[in-house]
């Protein structure tokens, strides 16, 4: 891409983005505290999301610019900026979660009003209908996807380093499909994920916090969703590149929910929580989270693009030994590491 040299000093504009974040943090006791629940144990600044907010924000603005996005695009594509800016409030001081998800369906509603009804999606032998996918489908996953990014932000390095890799994988993908546009605001959402993990890596110094996670989410949601319509990434494609987070966070809440607890509270109950409790430590989990991701999901995601047809078949393939490894590592059970 004739863009991509943008990439590296938009990067390194993201590290020193998120280490003035962490100074604001601090003078600003704008931080996590560790409690029975969290998986740190020292006071942590939160906050550096704002980088990933901020070299997206500045890849619309680019694309706009150059006129290389419908302006209706354009809109559907700026509906995660609300959100961000709902969680940095959050970040700063609590704001209803209600509220939160009111703030996420509005994004939603306003993406779909631009792009207009979804294109059907092939499921093997059956056709998911467009007013399905306009009405219930696109609407549950697209806050879905949102909100389980937020619930899998809870160990150094693992959100960030997934951004990274979702968003530089779907950007290759998608430059090779000619779809120059999504593929450098993927590079862009890349290069702020990674400026942050810089200091987001274990041990962590700054949290991604809520300004980050469910923008990141839903920004990554509203990429595939306007490449379904550009018709340059299989949505299969999609759900693979995001399928350690969709199961590991998925099966948490149906099984918090079959025993009636809130889904929304905090807790300790993902299956990347229980493995952080033990020997392995953040690295190790968010290590071995990026190998599965590269050397199993990746070439399943690739093939799923080249073969849609056939892309429920490898989601299929990708997710059943997630959701195995899953169960194993005890997804949704109380975890009883400190």
């Amino acid at each position: 891409m004739i863009d991509a040299f943008l990439i590296i000093p938009l990067y390194l504009m993201c590290v020193l983005v998120t280490a003035g974040a962490i100074e604001l943090a601090q003078r600003t006791a704008m931080l996590a505290l560790p409690n029975q629940r969290s998986s740190h144990t020292v006071a942590t600044p939160v906050g550096g999301g704002i980088a990933i907010v901020l070299a997206y924000a500045l890849g619309l603005v680019m694309l706009l610019w150059q006129q290389r996005l419908a302006t209706l695009e354009f809109v559907a594509l700026c509906a995660s900026l609300p959100v961000a800016v709902a969680g940095y409030i959050d970040d700063r001081r609590d704001l209803h979660h209600r509220l939160r998800l009111a703030v996420q369906a509005g994004g939603v509603v306003v993406a779909l009003l631009c792009l207009g009804p979804v294109p059907a999606v092939s499921m093997g032998p059956v056709l998911l209908g467009s007013a399905l996918l306009t009405f219930i489908l696109t609407p549950l996953c697209m806050i879905w996807l949102t909100n389980l990014y937020n619930f899998m932000d809870g160990i150094d390095g693992l959100a960030g380093a997934q951004t990274a890799f979702v968003s530089l994988a779907a950007g290759f993908m998608l430059a090779r499909a000619g779809d120059a546009a999504l593929a450098l605001l993927c590079l862009c959402l890349f290069a702020g994920s990674v400026g942050f993990t810089v200091w987001n890596w274990p041990r962590a110094r700054i949290f991604m916090g809520d300004v980050g996670s469910g923008f990141a989410g839903m920004s990554l949601g509203l990429i595939a969703l306007v490449s379904h319509y550009h018709d340059s990434m299989s949505l299969w494609s999609w759900f693979i590149l995001l399928a350690v987070f969709v199961v590991d966070a998925t099966l948490t809440l149906a099984r918090r929910v079959l025993r009636g607890q809130p889904w929304a509270f905090a807790h300790r109950e993902h299956a990347y929580q229980h493995m952080a409790n033990g020997s392995n430590g953040h690295k190790t989990v968010t290590v071995a989270v990026l190998l599965i991701n590269i050397i199993y999901l990746l070439p399943l995601a690739i093939f799923a693009g080249i073969h849609p047809e056939y892309g429920v078949y490898f989601t299929i393939l990708g997710v059943i030994p997630l959701l195995v490894l899953a169960i194993y590592c005890n997804a949704g059970k109380e975890s009883r590491g400190v």
